[in-house]
Formats: structure tokens, sequence, C-alpha cells
């Protein structure tokens, strides 16, 4: 994998596809980005927990008979919670094999529908009350980033709309090779939106990916000891986390809190949530 600083590069949506399409086996754990590091289902829940923490504070004055729409829904776990909740909801992704995974993860839910596509260009019907754009347009280019946001502004003008995107401090950052990113700062995310004529509400910090970022940041480094490099990651990454949570209030919370407050670029990798609206005249 190489990278580089500034966005002017374009991505190869194909070796994107490839990616998530051969992630899919471990679809439950990719949607998270636990599988490299062999980070266990408690730490993937943990994560989700807290994120969802923020979305329902969000989507709060949704009532139980909205449509929401999950923008790269992934292996559906957002989806099955929305499904619970709202009327009508559907989940779009235009990998095969993640949908696969959302598909039996939903299986007999019957206010859900599931679509395969890209988000640019899939056909949609209805108006939506609520969006969740889960980490997707890190692997579009600039000017289809915008593009996205503007149909999203026109599937729901009267919505909300909620990005969760990781990024960089700041500025651009390209990752190439076989894994294909472009990792934006929070201001480059704001600038997006305005750009897409939406309105930011609020912006929060994603503890819960904060807290996977630590252990995956930790795993990584604790495999570059050669007898560790050779065993399997789960076998680093499961008594890691435990330990970590073990000891969460110094090493998730108190830690975190004192890197930031030096600025220090650790772990190098950030996220944040940003709630969007149309803007109005």
């Amino acid at each position: 994998m190489s990278g580089y600083r500034g966005d002017e590069h374009r991505l190869d949506y194909e070796v994107v596809r490839a990616y998530w399409e051969d992630a899919a086996h471990e679809a439950e754990s990719a949607s998270y980005m636990a599988h490299e590091q062999g980070l266990p289902p408690g730490c993937v829940e943990h994560r989700f927990a807290l994120e969802r923490a923020v979305v329902d504070r969000w989507f709060a004055g949704l009532g139980p008979t909205a449509s929401v729409l999950d923008v790269g829904c992934g292996a559906g776990a957002w989806t099955e919670l929305f499904a619970q909740r709202y009327g009508r909801v559907v989940g779009v992704d235009a990998s095969v094999g993640m949908l696969a995974a959302a598909r039996r993860r939903l299986a007999g839910q019957g206010n859900v529908e599931l679509v395969r596509g890209d988000a640019l260009t899939v056909a949609l019907d209805g108006e939506f009350q609520g969006v969740l754009l889960g980490g997707l347009l890190m692997y579009l280019d600039r000017a289809d980033a915008v593009a996205l946001l503007v149909r999203l502004g026109q599937l729901a003008p009267r919505g909300r709309i909620i990005l969760r995107e990781s990024g960089v401090r700041a500025g651009v950052e390209v990752q190439t090779g076989t894994y294909q990113v472009a990792y934006r700062s929070l201001q480059e995310y704001e600038a997006l939106a305005a750009e897409a004529a939406l309105r930011v509400v609020a912006v929060e910090r994603n503890r819960g990916y904060a807290h996977m970022e630590i252990a995956v940041a930790l795993v990584n480094l604790a495999r570059r000891w050669p007898p560790l490099a050779r065993r399997d990651a789960a076998a680093v990454g499961g008594p890691l986390w435990r330990l970590l949570r073990a000891t969460a209030p110094v090493t998730l919370e108190l830690v975190p809190r004192a890197i930031e407050a030096f600025r220090l670029d650790w772990p190098h990798l950030t996220n944040h949530f940003l709630l969007l609206e149309a803007a109005r005249d």
C-alpha cells in the first residue's frame, strides 16, 4: 500500500469493489474494518453500541412510520436496527457478497428492501425522513462524493442525513494499492456538504471508532515482533482487546484524551459523525 497527501488522485473503483468482495467472507467484521487485525465480535459490538447512541439521538424525531435509507449498508447491522423502529427501510450496497450477508441477516423482515447498485445511480423511490451514510464518501473521488450528497439532499429534502466517515486530522490523504481510499479531514467533509448545499447541523467525534482504532494500532504494532507476526491475527487481537476493555478507564478514555490534548497524531485515523440537512432559504 502506498499513499500521499492531496485529493487530486482518482480512485480505481474496480479495485475498491474487488477489496469488498474479497472481504465479504467476513462480512460482519469487515463492515467495521475489524477483520484484518483479528479483533473479536465484542469489539464490533462495543463500537456499534457507542455509535448507536449518537444515531438514536439524532434520529429521535423520526416516527414509527418513517422511511429510512441505509447507504452502503454492508452486512446490514444498521438496516436491521432501523427495521425494528421504522416503517420502511431501504439498504443499498454495491457488493454482491456484502448484500448476500445482509439478506441472510434480514430474512423475514417485511419492511426492508435491499438494493444492489451504485448509490450514485441506483433507482430509489420515494422520499426519506432519515439517511445514514456509513463510511462511503471515503471511497469516492471528490466530485462523486459531492454528487452523492446532492442526491441524498434530493431524496431527503426535509429529512436528516447522518454521515459517519473516517479521515485524517488535516487535509486529504489518499491510499493506493489494493485498498484504495481518500481519507479527508473533518473540515474537508464539511466543505463537501456545503458544496452540495447541505447544512451541517451537528458534529460529533466517533468514540466507538476511536476505541477500536486504538486496538487496531496496537495489534499492528505488536505484530511487528517476529514471534507474533507468525501468529494468526485473532491470537493477538482477541487478548489485546480484552486487556483494553479491562483497563478501559485508562486505556480507552484517559490516554486518548491526553493524546488529543497534546495534538499527537495517534492513532493516525479519526472518525466523525456529521448531521446534515438540506439548506433552506
